[in-house]
């Protein structure tokens, strides 16, 4: 399979994220995270639980084709629709002004030195491209699953069980990832607040300014949330190249390709 080069990590995609999060809140630093089973276990209701063991007990019975392109194919979507979000975010930081690209909210004309201006505006913005990430990877993994039930049987019942735990924790993910301009918000607040007080406005969005830094987090944890929301697709890729190889620990190797 064709890879792309790209720094390897040091352990999941996901983890940049929470090394962030880490890194400008030393408080997240000491939170204890308790065990994983039991944490999991605790999202899950009844219902939840029913679904699970039904998908647990699926055994399609195909007709099922396994193309020895598949992964590669799974592959190079993945790729193309990382790439694409890649690109919005870049257009948007660069302050390229069209109708596809959400403007990096401007410094306002008539801001004062000694007068914090609102957050409102990158909380909106912030959101917006969660809504295109949202988006974009949903029918991303969606289309990873038509795939990885076509292929196998086990790769069938993967692609099932996938589907119950996208749905069932769908409301905790809106929570994670909904608390993130929240987290933005005391860091713009952090910021102002430590600044250099004989700064002038103009000052702000110089290399060392404190609007600067702030943008330049902001951008920073925008990537990491990408990364994080892409793990699951990553996850189904990696099991459909060990599948097609027999190769049981692919994934630090196809994680290097995106």
């Amino acid at each position: 399979m064709h890879r792309t080069h790209a720094p390897s990590q040091s352990g999941p995609a996901g983890s940049r994220l929470v090394a962030l999060l880490t890194q400008l809140d030393r408080k997240a630093a000491r939170a204890s995270h308790g065990d994983f089973a039991e944490r999991l276990g605790r999202l899950f209701d009844l219902s939840d639980a029913i679904a699970l063991d039904g998908a647990n007990q699926y055994r399609p019975k195909g007709p099922f084709e396994a193309t020895p392109d598949a992964a590669e194919r799974l592959q190079a979507d993945l790729l193309k629709s990382r790439d694409a979000l890649l690109a919005h975010l870049s257009r948007s930081f660069a302050g390229e002004k069209a109708a596809s690209v959400i403007p990096l909210p401007p410094l306002k004309d008539d801001a004062q030195a000694d007068k914090r201006p609102t957050f409102g505006a990158y909380e909106r913005f912030y959101q917006a491209h969660q809504r295109q990430m949202i988006a974009g990877l949903s029918n991303l993994r969606q289309r990873a699953r038509r795939i990885l039930s076509g292929h196998s049987q086990a790769m069938a019942r993967l692609a099932e069980l996938d589907a119950v735990f996208e749905q069932s924790l769908s409301g905790y993910v809106r929570h994670c990832f909904g608390a993130l301009p929240g987290f933005l918000e005391k860091r713009y607040r952090t910021l102002w607040d430590t600044r250099d007080p004989f700064h002038t406005v103009e000052d702000w969005l110089a290399p060392q300014g404190w609007l600067s830094q702030f943008r330049r987090e902001l951008q920073l944890l925008l990537l990491a949330e990408l990364d994080a929301r892409q793990e699951p697709i990553l996850g189904l890729l990696d099991a459909l190249v060990a599948d097609a190889t027999g190769n049981q620990s692919t994934h630090n190797e196809v994680s290097k390709t995106v």
